[in-house]
């Protein structure tokens, strides 16, 4: 992890630690299985597994992955990687998990809660 995702881990474990495990680097192979099925199966795994998030939220009950969290930078802005996010924003929204994004790294505790609150499943 870079310093940034670092620095921004410690804060969101320090912010949801109570409720949730917080797991970084996840690639979505680990979150979803496809649905499709011979070639077409395969195909979909590669296409989830070569993709990842920042960060996933599970629920210390369950263990279930109950948010993915993005922490955008600068690079988020480059046309390749607002596709790339397009995708798996697309990807999470027919898995119906939320995935929660946030912009700056010196997001308030606060804050933190009050977005993953906005997905209603806090």
């Amino acid at each position: 992890m870079s310093r940034t995702e670092t620095e921004f881990f410690v804060k969101l474990e320090r912010t949801v630690s109570e409720r949730y495990y917080v797991f970084p680097q996840v690639h979505l192979s680990a979150l979803l299985s496809p649905q499709a099925q011979g070639k077409d199966w395969l195909y979909a795994f590669r296409h989830i597994n070569g993709k990842s998030v920042d960060y996933v939220l599970c629920d210390k009950q369950t263990l279930r992955p109950t948010y993915a969290i993005e922490l955008d930078d600068y690079t988020h802005d480059k046309a390749d990687r607002r596709k790339r996010d397009a995708e798996v924003e697309r990807i999470f929204e027919e898995a119906e998990l939320p995935l929660v994004r946030f912009r700056n790294k010196n997001v308030s505790g606060a804050e933190i809660i009050k977005a993953l609150m906005n997905t209603s499943k806090l």
